[in-house]
């Protein structure tokens, strides 16, 4: 026990080292300033959760903690690195879960669909697919090879889906290279979905192959039927 008290003061000392961990996320190249802020706060958070149990344990003890500063004052800073962190973290969270929450009624017609950022369409394509029992996520990072979304299906293929949201034409070159991109992720079967149409020579083109194309208004009167299939289900 008097080991425990011991080291955990010792550690506890150095709980200013807790800002390294965000400090160095400030120099990551390559993402943009505010995510490397938030970042930045999460590993603060995180960091200061686990000096936040050294602390504990010491206070269960009745032992005061070794600090640099003049105790009240190193315990009110140490408190407000935690609430500042703790918000910005959780902030972030609620932010992220309210933006990624699309539900399939938000997408009533083909306006809601042109209307959406292109995250918001991969998150609603994201639930559609979970809607029939699938697993789905959003691919996301920049090693992707142009797959949007990658599906898990209820047997257990592997399904590739690339998003495009947009009011143009989608041509038999960008089928082809979905095609590529199945057969190098080893994928079985391939979605391309757009808010716009296809040209005849990229429907003519995946004829035979494990592609499935939808265009805008294809994808609204499936997300209808969807929503249909549910409701009569809840019932």
């Amino acid at each position: 026990m008097e080991a425990f008290i011991a080291i955990f003061s010792i550690l506890y000392t150095f709980w200013p080292l807790i800002l390294l961990f965000g400090v160095r996320d400030l120099f990551v190249k390559g993402r943009p300033f505010l995510e490397r802020v938030r970042l930045g706060f999460s590993r603060i958070f995180i960091a200061w959760i686990v000096w936040a149990f050294f602390f504990g344990y010491l206070q269960w003890q009745d032992h005061d903690p070794v600090s640099l500063l003049p105790g009240k004052l190193d315990h009110l800073l140490f408190y407000v690195l935690g609430l500042v962190s703790g918000l910005v973290t959780l902030g972030w969270l609620v932010y992220r879960f309210r933006k990624h929450r699309i539900r399939l009624k938000d997408a009533r017609s083909l306006e809601d669909l042109l209307a959406m950022s292109p995250e918001d369409f991969e998150a609603l394509i994201v639930t559609l697919f979970r809607s029939y029992g699938h697993q789905a996520e959003v691919a996301g990072g920049n090693g992707d090879h142009g797959v949007d979304v990658v599906v898990i299906s209820e047997q257990g293929e592997k399904w590739i889906v690339q998003c495009k949201r947009y009011s143009g034409s989608v041509g038999e070159p960008v089928v082809r290279d979905l095609y590529g991109t199945m057969l190098h992720e080893e994928a079985q079967q391939a979605y391309l979905i757009t808010t716009g149409s296809f040209t005849r020579q990229a429907a003519d083109w995946v004829t035979g192959k494990p592609i499935v194309l939808y265009d805008g208004e294809g994808l609204v009167k499936l997300i209808r039927r969807t929503q249909k299939a549910k409701s009569q289900k809840a019932i």
